[in-house]
């Protein structure tokens, strides 16, 4: 993502454009490091760093972005044509992802990256970046869809787990193409590799309605199937917003009786972008004025031993008996905080707002928590 100004606000950049010539032609991957490389990134092309300046191959270069500043052992895609580097890998965060495609086969009325017609498939050069992540790293993939290119992106897993033993990866998919033969490949990730799953609804229209998909909801038990049969690794996704906060505890309920297999059920915070800013006051649930669903659920929930998680809700937003299920999961680059966060005692533990949320059209009771 290029760096734009919001609200005073910097965001990080994921995307970087440079001057000066590099010897290599063909897109490759890099580390940026210091004088003498790390053991695990031996073998790999240095891009080194002396206090504000980058070398590689001995030619000098200079990043165009304004106040862009590349960090020690972060993992990098350079394509020389272009004059491009891509951010693949930022050791001290915890979201990075490969956004592999744009291309979805759903059309959710929420989507905060609506689907558009482009790929971005540089499989060989993914496996390379993975192999050089640190051991006990996080890697994310996501669309679009992702198992549009369900053979390329299994084998890839595959491939990634042999070369980097230890990497998690959790991959975004709505699991509706996954059949019987899949299972002997899910079976060999099922440690390594964490599957986000979204339900919308334990009535399927209504799921139906929300994806812009019809059948979408049988597919996707289908696919549980496999997933469960596997003994994939499964994290429940669920988007809150007033199509579906009114059955929000009975889908609680269906997750609390045929899913105690999962990890985790995400319940997630509407993002302000995308498809979510059209009509947006009739699609946000203000849980500072209207809490009882979201804590209903979530008390549900765990009542049957499911680890309930509140993603995108800043600590103040929810009631204080479940305030202990949200997740500081707003990354980095998309995160702000407003000026009542300021001086509240439990900032460090909060997500924050997202970089685009509007105070205007936003929560209506927002606090802070004195020490």
């Amino acid at each position: 993502m290029s760096q734009q100004y919001l609200a005073g606000i910097i965001l990080i950049e994921l995307s970087l454009r440079y001057t000066g010539e590099i010897p290599q032609k063909e897109p490759f991957v890099c580390v940026v490091t210091g004088a003498v490389s790390e053991p695990h990134k031996r073998g790999a092309n240095k891009l080194i760093k002396n206090r504000d300046k980058y070398y590689i191959g001995g030619q000098i270069l200079s990043i165009i972005n304004q106040n862009a500043f590349l960090e020690i052992g972060e993992i990098l895609i350079v394509f020389p044509n272009e004059k491009l580097i891509q951010r693949f890998y930022r050791p001290k965060v915890n979201g990075n992802t490969i956004l592999l495609t744009e291309k979805c086969d759903q059309v959710c009325m929420m989507c905060s990256q609506p689907p558009k017609n482009k790929d971005y498939l540089h499989w060989d050069l993914y496996l390379e970046a993975a192999s050089l992540i640190p051991d006990g790293g996080t890697l994310g993939v996501s669309g679009g869809e992702p198992t549009l290119y369900k053979k390329q992106l299994l084998q890839f897993l595959i491939d990634c787990i042999e070369l980097n033993k230890n990497l998690q990866i959790n991959v975004l998919t709505n699991a509706q193409h996954f059949d019987k033969n899949d299972i002997d490949k899910l079976l060999i990730l099922n440690k390594n590799v964490l599957w986000g799953v979204p339900i919308y609804s334990h009535i399927a229209s209504q799921h139906d309605q929300i994806v812009g998909k019809e059948e979408a909801f049988s597919k996707l038990k289908n696919g549980f199937n496999c997933l469960l049969m596997s003994g994939s690794r499964v994290e429940l996704r669920t988007v809150l917003m007033q199509e579906n906060y009114a059955s929000l505890p009975k889908l609680a309920k269906l997750v609390s009786r045929h899913f105690l297999w999962v990890e985790r059920w995400a319940i997630m915070q509407l993002e302000p972008i995308g498809y979510a800013k059209i009509d947006w006051p009739t699609k946000f649930v203000d849980t500072t004025l209207y809490p009882e669903n979201l804590e209903q659920a979530v008390l549900i929930a765990k009542a049957s031993g499911i680890h309930a998680s509140l993603f995108n809700f800043p600590r103040c937003t929810v009631p204080p008996n479940i305030r202990d299920s949200c997740v500081n999961s707003i990354s980095d680059w998309k995160q702000k905080f407003i000026p009542e966060c300021k001086t509240c005692s439990q900032k460090n533990s909060c997500c924050g707002f997202f970089e685009w949320y509007n105070e205007n059209s936003g929560y209506k009771s927002v606090m802070r928590f004195e020490e």
